[in-house]
């Protein structure tokens, strides 16, 4: 009976002791699942209230600390000394003002502030608030800008600065096309006459002088040249139409001077006009195949005509750098022999 009765009691002791075990283990619990109160907070503003909290609260803990260690070494020289420092006691840290639990009354923007999200954000809250100097605490505060880039900034100037500001000197060299919009016809005693259609053709100039703000003053040369259309030029001699062969053209030459004027529109980019007031002379050649002329056969014909000449140019201009720059303008241009309009791409140079 007794051998009965102690079996039973070993099978009831093992009950009692795995059978709690057996049910914990059947829910799964884990410590690691346990998540810490800073997790419950969804919002930024309620982390950081938080953790604010957690740090006035540490910051009290090493007031307390420091303040009872003063104490004891106040009680230490008062023993063994006599007089104690005489110094009274300094927190070592300061707590901040009150900060204010944040208003829950209106839902938070889904659009987080991109300074809380920027990586200089991130790196910035690794910091430490505090530093500890002396017994008293420093704030520590950084600029929002690393020293690299201030730097970067100040330094940096406009690559045009030099062609914004006052006074330099300029030269531009225009290199382009001429399309000519009137035909030319001269009579001669005895019935004779001469028209004349010319083809597109170059025109090269190169001007230079001074410039005062956007005011520009200068003078230059030009060159062009346009050839005969041979299709629609001819000699006409006694009522008979003789076509002039090729190398037919006219060749004008002129200096001017320069007024003109540029306003910047952007950084890099101007409006530029100017006006050309000049002289210059035209050489026209002509070959003709007329049967009238002695021997036959053609003939070169050459004619210097002196000439007015004048010009008015509107365009833009593109900065590459302070002392170089594009240009793209038209420019109308007037001579006696062969008025045209011209297309152009300029080169300037400032100094």
């Amino acid at each position: 009976m007794k051998k009965h009765l102690g079996i039973s009691f070993f099978f009831g002791l093992i009950i009692i002791v795995f059978c709690p075990l057996s049910v914990m283990n059947g829910q799964g619990y884990s410590p690691a699942q346990e998540r810490n109160a800073y997790d419950y907070f969804d919002r930024v503003g309620d982390k950081s209230y938080y953790q604010q909290q957690k740090i006035d609260f540490m910051k009290d803990e090493m007031n307390d600390y420091s303040r009872r260690l003063h104490s004891l070494q106040e009680k230490f020289n008062q023993k063994f000394f006599g007089s104690g420092s005489g110094d009274g006691f300094k927190s070592p840290f300061s707590k901040q003002s009150n900060v204010s639990p944040p208003q829950n009354n209106f839902p938070e923007p889904e659009k987080e502030d991109s300074k809380q999200t920027s990586p200089r954000y991130l790196k910035n809250s690794q910091k430490l608030a505090f530093e500890v100097n002396q017994g008293e605490a420093t704030p520590v505060v950084e600029d929002e800008q690393p020293k690299q880039v201030r730097e970067a900034n100040q330094d940096a100037s406009p690559p045009v600065s030099r062609q914004k500001q006052g006074m330099g000197g300029y030269l531009v060299l225009r290199p382009g096309i001429t399309l000519p919009y009137d035909d030319k016809t001269s009579h001669f005693p005895g019935g004779k006459s001469k028209h004349r259609e010319y083809k597109p053709g170059p025109i090269v100039s190169l001007s230079g002088g001074y410039k005062w703000g956007g005011l520009m003053l200068g003078g230059g040369v030009l060159y062009k040249e346009n050839r005969y259309d041979l299709g629609d030029s001819y000699e006409e001699v006694g009522g008979i139409r003789y076509s002039f062969d090729s190398g037919s053209k006219s060749k004008t030459v002129a200096g001017f001077v320069e007024v003109g004027y540029e306003h910047w529109l952007h950084q890099r980019v101007k409006f530029v006009s100017n006006l050309n007031v000049g002289y210059g002379v035209s050489l026209v050649e002509d070959f003709s195949s007329s049967s009238s002329m002695p021997g036959g056969g053609s003939h070169c014909r050459e004619r210097i005509d002196p000439t007015f000449y004048g010009s008015i140019g509107l365009g833009f201009g593109f900065a590459a750098s302070e002392y170089f720059a594009f240009q793209l303008g038209y420019r109308y241009l007037y001579e006696d022999e062969v008025p045209a309009h011209a297309f152009e791409i300029g080169l300037v140079g400032n100094f």
